[in-house]
């Protein structure tokens, strides 16, 4: 879970920081490198989506991991709770809805 949030957060760094870069000032000459990397990292953030279902969480009280969760229940209820609206909605490829 550790390695995978990592390279979640490499991921989402790396969009932040060539988003605004292609749309600034590649914005009509969109390669095909452009378009597979657009593609790949939008399929990898729904996939962390399904991911967070099914992993184990820790419960922190007073700043020590009291408990690690691992009933796939429980995690999806505690999930649908707290990020996961957050995360859908963060998750929704716009620019190809809003082509088709």
């Amino acid at each position: 879970r550790f390695y995978w949030d990592l390279f979640m957060l490499v991921l989402l760094i790396a969009n932040l920081i060539i988003l605004p870069v292609a749309i600034s000032f590649f914005n009509d000459d969109l390669s095909t490198k452009w378009i597979v990397f657009n593609g790949l990292s939008d399929t990898v953030f729904l996939l962390d989506l399904i991911i967070n279902f099914r992993t184990g969480m820790c419960i922190i009280a007073d700043n020590f991991a009291d408990d690690i969760i691992l009933e796939p229940r429980l995690i999806a209820k505690h999930y649908l709770k707290t990020w996961f609206f957050l995360d859908l909605i963060s998750s929704i490829p716009l620019d190809y809805i809003i082509l088709l």
